[in-house]
């Protein structure tokens, strides 16, 4: 379990600075202090990581959702406490956000975790994709429609879901913003983005 939260919190921690410089900041709610940027020197140790890790959180740009009355602390609470009566499916979580962003193309801006397009049956039938959404998609569904009213999107939950696990599992306490807005069913990426560690050039 220990390696598994190692392996996670790098993938995180690695990647939300990557998030931060690609991105064009808006006016996004802050979650703070439960969601402070981890510490310089920590996540400067973590950048050694490989591209798998570093896609993590290169989203496209967050967009200013309705969202004003979302209380994401609270939204946060409910997932660890899912993760604390579940210790699996925190890795689940994760991997759907890390699956959810890691379609994002920095060439075309298209993908990534700020439509939220992994909710859809078509990017869910992506092979990478096995098997989420019958567990992580469908274990965050009552989160989501409990906050729905308010404006959370499924974008904000499946991210903010990845790294509240993180948080609950023991690992540090990872920067995030809400603010991204769900897209339809046309901005589905094509099968075969997110990294593959079986192609490129071996080291």
């Amino acid at each position: 379990m220990m390696k598994l939260i190692a392996f996670l919190t790098l993938s995180l921690v690695t990647t939300s600075q990557a998030f931060q410089a690609t991105t064009t900041p808006a006016k996004h709610q802050k979650v703070s202090p439960l969601f402070a940027t981890a510490k310089d020197d920590a996540r400067r140790g973590f950048l050694a990581t490989g591209m798998a890790a570093a896609a993590f959180y290169w989203m496209i740009p967050t967009q200013r959702a309705r969202a004003e009355g979302v209380d994401y602390k609270a939204v946060a609470a409910d997932v660890m406490d899912l993760v604390k009566k579940n210790p699996d499916w925190g890795p689940t979580f994760v991997r759907l956000a890390w699956h959810s962003s890691g379609t994002y193309d920095k060439v075309s801006k298209t993908g990534g975790s700020g439509g939220g397009t992994i909710r859809f049956k078509e990017e869910l039938a992506h092979g990478g994709n096995a098997g989420l959404a019958v567990t992580a998609v469908d274990w965050l569904e009552p989160i989501h429609a409990k906050y729905a009213d308010a404006g959370l999107s499924y974008a904000d939950l499946y991210t903010l879901a990845g790294v509240a696990s993180i948080k609950q599992l023991g690992g540090p306490t990872i920067g995030w913003s809400s603010g991204r807005s769900d897209q339809p069913v046309e901005a589905v990426t094509p099968d075969g983005r997110l990294p593959n560690a079986d192609v490129g050039e071996k080291l």
